[in-house]
């Protein structure tokens, strides 16, 4: 039904990402006179903080050694919905240059946008250890937070904006029994991060060359004129310097035409070869009189107010009329 498998990583990647914001925050114990006792990394890991709540029981009631240090953080996916205010046309896509082939580009249609709920939460047993925390993270979100990703598989330029946003704190004191007992300052962090899911990556061909010809729409076996448009080179892709040549093809072309000039830069010789700047035609000069010139050996028509140059000596002229 749904084609090919294929596989982006989306909620993996919306993992790794929110993981790495908070992967560098870390405290500062001090003595009362102000100098530094430690500093600690505090450690960040995917998982329901009941799951640590439950081990911190587990090791109390057993070896110590083996016990879960505080401060530590934890983080969880909590919720996916479509992001309706952000509606994709359907027609959209997105494209990227081809690594080996020039001759095609590579792209993704079907997309749309997921509110991804993430939560955060950070474990304490004094709040000290916690306000520290909190104070690294809530500077940075007013209210949104916004990160560059490659979101695609196997796509190297493509990059996307995740913006996430916070949408409440709550603080909550996790207690056992009296308040000797294991104590645990929780501070939950509510997050709703816009992930773009994408569809499967096609290969799609490049036009790089459209040859147009024109009949005779009463007699359609009848050739009129063609006209031929190429990227040069055609190894270049979209954003490589590169020019698009004109060339047509005619039908019963003149061997001869006289060219009145105007704008002569400079002398013509007889026996050079023309060539028009925009038609692309050449021709052969046979007679020069004043600003008028005889070509034969014509290879098409001349546009007028075009501007012609001499293969000899570079000589330019514009085209007034010709006959």
């Amino acid at each position: 039904m749904f084609g090919d498998h294929f596989y982006h990583a989306t909620l993996r990647k919306s993992v790794a990402v929110f993981g790495t914001i908070f992967n560098n925050i870390g405290i500062v114990r001090k003595k009362s006179d102000g100098s530094v006792i430690n500093q600690v990394k505090v450690p960040l890991a995917y998982g329901p903080k009941q799951k640590f709540l439950a081990r911190l029981d587990a090791d109390t009631m057993n070896d110590a050694s083996f016990a879960i240090k505080l401060p530590r953080m934890s983080f969880e996916i909590t919720g996916l919905e479509q992001d309706l205010t952000s509606k994709l046309n359907k027609r959209a896509q997105i494209s990227e240059n081809h690594a080996s082939d020039s001759t095609r580009k590579k792209t993704v249609k079907q997309q749309t946008t997921y509110s991804i709920g993430m939560q955060l939460n950070v474990m304490a047993k004094n709040q000290d250890d916690g306000l520290q925390i909190i104070e690294q993270i809530l500077p940075y979100f007013q209210p949104e937070y916004t990160v560059t990703i490659k979101p695609i598989d196997g796509w190297t330029t493509y990059k996307e904006d995740v913006p996430i946003t916070l949408i409440s704190v709550a603080i909550n004191d996790e207690y056992e029994g009296d308040f000797a007992s294991r104590r645990v300052l929780t501070y939950t962090l509510d997050f709703s991060m816009k992930m773009r899911f994408f569809g499967p990556t096609q290969n799609q061909s490049v036009i790089k060359e459209i040859d147009i010809d024109f009949f005779d729409k009463d007699n359609t076996g009848q050739f009129l004129e063609g006209i031929n448009l190429a990227v040069n080179p055609k190894t270049a892709n979209e954003s490589d310097n590169h020019t698009i040549t004109t060339t047509y093809d005619y039908l019963n072309v003149p061997d001869s035409f006289v060219l009145s000039l105007s704008d002569i830069s400079d002398t013509f010789i007889i026996g050079e070869t023309i060539t028009g700047t925009s038609s692309a035609s050449t021709a052969e000069i046979t007679a020069i009189s004043g600003s008028t010139i005889t070509v034969d050996t014509t290879t098409g028509y001349f546009f007028e107010d075009e501007t012609i140059t001499g293969s000899a000596a570079d000589v330019t002229a514009t085209i007034s009329s010709y006959t």
